[in-house]
């Protein structure tokens, strides 16, 4: 791949397709800007995209998916506060020994569109 144009591997892509070689099923979340091109690849990939009313409610459900099978839970959650209402899950899952993953992230504002 020449990196340039429409035949990029974007970074989205990669995240998708690793959790689902690892064997994640679930993504729990509220999809917002920066990460909802993340939330499409996601899906395209054939993963279960759950939309939820909170972040917390969101983290909670990966805990749960994660106690109740024994494959990580994933959480796909706005960067800043949403992070920070996802952290009541993550703690008790943490807390429990359950396998979770939460994903939040930005980018520079020079990369936006460039599948950063």
């Amino acid at each position: 791949m020449s990196g340039k144009g429409n035949d990029a591997i974007k970074g989205r892509h990669v995240v998708a397709k690793a959790l689902k070689s690892q064997g994640i099923k679930y993504v729990f979340g509220i999809v917002g800007y920066p990460i909802i091109e993340l939330g499409f690849a996601l899906q395209s990939e054939g993963l279960t995209y759950v939309g939820m009313r909170n972040e917390q409610a969101a983290s909670y459900a990966a805990a749960a998916v994660g106690y109740l099978t024994g494959t990580p839970g994933c959480c796909l959650v706005v960067p800043g506060p949403g992070v920070i209402h996802a952290l009541a899950g993550m703690a008790n899952a943490s807390a429990n020994g359950w396998p979770m993953i939460c994903i939040a992230g930005s980018s520079e504002l020079e990369q936006d569109g460039l599948g950063a």
